[in-house]
C-alpha cells in the first residue's frame, strides 16, 4: 500500500508520479489514520491470515506524520535510517528525541551509503582487505551518536548503485539474481544483502523481545 493510491493522476500524463502532496497537518492525519484502519492487512481475501509484521517507510524528522502514527497504534519498534553527513545526523538526534517522548521503542540505526567498494577496481573487488573509500565521510560521527544515546548500530551499509537501479525499477535489491549482483556491484553487493538479513534478523528478534 502506498500514499501515492490516494493522490489524483495528472491530466496531462495521467499519472502520480508528478503529483504534490500539498496537505495541511489535519490532513495528513487523516491520510495516516486512513492507511492503518481503512486498509484490509489481514490479507483476508487471500486466505493467508493477519499479517506478521507491519513496517511503515516514513520521510525523515520530527512531522506530523511520525507523530499521529505514534500516537493511534502501539509501535512495537523503530529503526532510524542516517547517512554519515552532520546534517543526516542532526534529523537522527531530533527523530531519536522525539520517539522517547512518545514512547515508541528504538529498535537501531542503520547507517547508509556508508562507504563505497568500486566493483571494477581489483584491489576492491578481488581483495578482502581492501580499504573502503567514505564519499560522505567517516562513519566516526555516526558511531559515536549511537554510542552517546545508547542506541545498537544494525548496520553500515554501502553505497551500492545497482540498490538504486533495482529501487527506481520497483524491484528489491534482494531479488536480483545473486550473479547479476555480483558481476555489476561486486562485494559491495554481496556486503549490502549480507548486512540487510542481519538488520532484519535482529529487528525480527527484537520485536519479539518487546512483544513477549
Amino acid at each position: 500500500m502506498s500514499m501515492g493510491y490516494l493522490l489524483p493522476r495528472s491530466a496531462e500524463t495521467d499519472s502520480t508520479d508528478d503529483t504534490p502532496i500539498v496537505w495541511r497537518g489535519l490532513m495528513v492525519q487523516k491520510a495516516v489514520q486512513q492507511l492503518l484502519f481503512d486498509v484490509d492487512w489481514s490479507l483476508s481475501q487471500s486466505g493467508s491470515g493477519p499479517l506478521d509484521i507491519l513496517v511503515v517507510d516514513m520521510p525523515p524528522g520530527t512531522g506530523d506524520v511520525p507523530l499521529t502514527l505514534g500516537q493511534l497504534v502501539k509501535v512495537d519498534g523503530s529503526v532510524i535510517v542516517s547517512t554519515p553527513q552532520d546534517v543526516s545526523l542532526a534529523d537522527v538526534r531530533k527523530g531519536i528525541a522525539m520517539l522517547r517522548k512518545v514512547s515508541v521503542p528504538i529498535t537501531g540505526l542503520v547507517l547508509n551509503n556508508s562507504h563505497y567498494l568500486c566493483p571494477t577496481c581489483s584491489s576492491s573487488s578481488t581483495s578482502p582487505h581492501a580499504q573502503p573509500q567514505y564519499l560522505f565521510g567517516p562513519p566516526d560521527r555516526f558511531r559515536a551518536t549511537a554510542s552517546r544515546l545508547e542506541i545498537p548500530t544494525l548496520a553500515e551499509l554501502p553505497l551500492v548503485p545497482g540498490v538504486s537501479a533495482t529501487g527506481d525499477r520497483g524491484v528489491p535489491y534482494g531479488l536480483v539474481e545473486r550473479k547479476k549482483r555480483e558481476a555489476e556491484d561486486g562485494r559491495g553487493g554481496h556486503e549490502w544483502i549480507d548486512a540487510m538479513a542481519g538488520v532484519a534478523e535482529r529487528v525480527w528478534q527484537g520485536l519479539k523481545e518487546t512483544t513477549a
